[in-house]
């Protein structure tokens, strides 16, 4: 399973850096903390921002479909405590 931080989805905003405007995108890591990717034009940014959306949607797709598959295989962990006695 994709072990995501809390806040799981990217961040696009404007900064200004030197008296220059900017565009940062933070992207979340797997294994924690946050990587910014900057952008002189805004347009390159949203497109790029998009592109990571899309592929964070399609991690935790893919990672649902596995929790389900492990279910259904008996494979995943059952939470609860079981008393029943063959």
């Amino acid at each position: 399973m994709l072990n995501m931080p809390r806040k799981a989805l990217p961040r696009l905003r404007q900064v200004t850096i030197n008296g220059q405007r900017f565009w940062q995108i933070s992207i979340p890591q797997p294994q924690g903390g946050r990587r910014l990717r900057t952008f002189k034009q805004k347009a390159e940014a949203q497109q790029f921002y998009s592109a990571v959306q899309k592929e964070i949607k399609r991690l935790a797709r893919d990672s649902i479909k596995e929790e389900a598959r492990a279910f259904v295989l008996g494979k995943a962990p059952v939470s609860g405590k079981r008393t029943a006695k063959v």
